[in-house]
């Protein structure tokens, strides 16, 4: 288990990407296979940027910039009630921003496939 820490640099390289999770099976199953998936999407400006075959998912992003990013890269709607509930919650797994304040850690006390995580 992972711990978020740290802090907003305000980059604003989260609020330029449109981030989509897809049913890998289904997805495969109608499109063939990845790298026809990847060509197809790819014609839309849409990335496979991962997938997680536990969880049966494919990772999309489409470089579409938030239209509440100002060119200060600072949310125009932060700390109002228009800012949606998944942008207080980003980034809540890591990914691959440099620039981005916030890192994870692996959680105090627990231990990857022992019961509860508790040693």
């Amino acid at each position: 288990m992972l711990t978020r820490q740290g802090e907003c640099h305000q980059c604003g390289e989260c609020c330029r990407t449109v981030n989509i999770t897809a049913v890998r099976d289904a997805t495969l199953e109608q499109h063939g296979n990845r790298k026809e998936l990847e060509l197809y999407l790819g014609y839309r400006g849409i990335r496979v940027v991962g997938e997680d075959k536990e969880k049966n998912q494919l990772h999309y992003a489409i470089d579409i910039p938030c239209n509440k990013l100002g060119e200060d890269n600072r949310c125009q709607v932060h700390d109002t009630p228009e800012k949606p509930l998944i942008c207080y919650r980003y980034p809540w797994e890591p990914d691959d921003i440099e620039q981005c304040g916030f890192r994870f850690l692996p959680t105090a006390g627990f231990l990857p496939g022992v019961s509860g995580g508790k040693p």
